[in-house]
């Protein structure tokens, strides 16, 4: 049926958390960085649920698929459906709950990667959650580490968050009480916390920063990033061209700083290229999250778990229905 098995898997959150590994999220961040995809989505709300549908067709992996996700009060479910672009089969669904802050974490990292000049850094973290662990273990994967500093609100957080990381980094991971104390005698940041309140970080604050990237805020309620951060930066990458509208911090650079989001440089296209830093202030990387990633990853992982023989079979659905091709038929009215 399909070309990685004769039955769809299903891929639950266990063996999605087994098989989700910093390669298996690089290796799918590398192909939808470069992808031609085209997508579209569907967003609705009322007063009880919230529910957004992304959709995508990925030639250069042979898939077409979505992302759905629904929210009610602080309940929210994820999966993805992964089908043949060629005959419409099914490959399998995968629970999404991991692939969400994987696939940011490894979008992020192409960005580190592409600026990594082997010189040993200091890395601040702001945040603990896990959009911040995910992209500590990425960014570690690809960049060249001295040490890296992390501030999360409450204390408690913060220091098993290094607890946790420091073994899988590799270097000195500790707790700091503030986001100044994060920042000092830092080269680069990765800003992931949950944006709830207003925005915290202003150009003065990372002036001093070679590569600030920033990944928490999504949605136009949402803010990390003051947004002269954005008009005194060095450069600006967005991960798709959604960003430049779309989140919070992006509007408040376009509103209030006169900042012009056509300017910035697509992360397809920024990696075409070798890096060289021009101008002062720090190169400023965005993203928002593309459907093309999440499928992207989910098909990796599809292939990941027929490699190890994981997986859970799970029947086709949706039938099967030939429908009349009316090309054939007008080119037989025509002869």
């Amino acid at each position: 049926m399909t070309a990685l098995g004769d039955r769809p898997l299903f891929l639950d959150g266990d063996l999605v958390d087994a098989l989700a590994s910093v390669e298996v999220g690089l290796d799918a961040a590398r192909v939808s960085a470069g992808a031609e995809a085209v997508t579209g989505r569907v967003q609705i709300a009322d007063d009880r649920i919230w529910m957004r549908v992304l959709a995508g067709i990925v030639p250069e992996l042979g898939i077409v698929g979505y992302k759905e996700f629904h929210r009610v009060g602080q309940r929210v479910r994820y999966h993805v459906s992964i089908f043949d672009r060629d005959t419409a089969d099914m490959i399998g669904v995968v629970d999404g709950r991991r692939i969400t802050s994987l696939r940011t974490a490894s979008t992020a990292a192409l960005a580190f990667e592409h600026v990594d000049d082997g010189q040993p850094k200091r890395l601040a973290v702001i945040g603990s959650g896990e959009e911040a662990k995910e992209g500590l273990r990425a960014v570690a994967a690809v960049s060249t580490l001295a040490e890296v500093a992390v501030f999360s609100p409450t204390p408690a957080n913060r220091e098993a968050f290094c607890a946790l990381l420091g073994p899988v980094a590799g270097v000195p991971v500790h707790p700091v009480a503030s986001v100044d104390a994060a920042l000092a005698g830092a080269q680069q940041a990765y800003v992931a916390t949950s944006s709830a309140g207003p925005a915290f970080l202003d150009a003065r604050q990372v002036a001093h920063l070679d590569m600030l990237a920033g990944i928490g805020s999504t949605r136009p309620n949402q803010r990390e990033l003051i947004g002269d951060v954005f008009t005194e930066a060095s450069q600006v990458v967005f991960d798709c061209a959604d960003a430049r509208h779309e989140p919070g911090d992006v509007i408040e650079a376009v509103e209030r700083f006169g900042f012009d989001p056509d300017g910035a440089l697509l992360l397809k296209d920024w990696l075409e290229s070798p890096y060289e830093r021009t101008g002062g202030g720090p190169l400023v990387f965005k993203s928002i999250g593309t459907v093309e990633q999440d499928l992207a990853l989910a098909h990796r992982l599809l292939i990941a778990a027929h490699e190890q023989g994981l997986g859970i079979p799970a029947p086709e659905i949706g039938s099967l229905r030939i429908m009349r091709d009316p090309e054939a038929e007008r080119a037989g009215q025509r002869d």
